[in-house]
């Protein structure tokens, strides 16, 4: 498994830990991995898309200006 680093600020690390925990993850790194998974899974980056298509896919989630 590759390791990847994430610098969040200070407010959003807290509310992920407090989320976290709320709802039953054991650590605030597996519930990240788990937003990040679903995340991708909307995108569906597997499928042969064309990069337009994947860039329209992400400003619709608005994550792309």
């Amino acid at each position: 498994m590759k390791t990847i680093k994430l610098k969040l600020d200070e407010a959003m690390a807290e509310r992920l830990a407090k989320t976290a925990a709320m709802i039953g993850y054991s650590s605030s790194e597996e519930f990240a991995a788990h937003i990040i998974s679903r995340e991708l899974d909307k995108l569906d980056p597997g499928q042969e898309e064309s990069e337009e298509e994947l860039k329209r896919k992400l400003q619709g989630l608005g994550y792309m200006a």
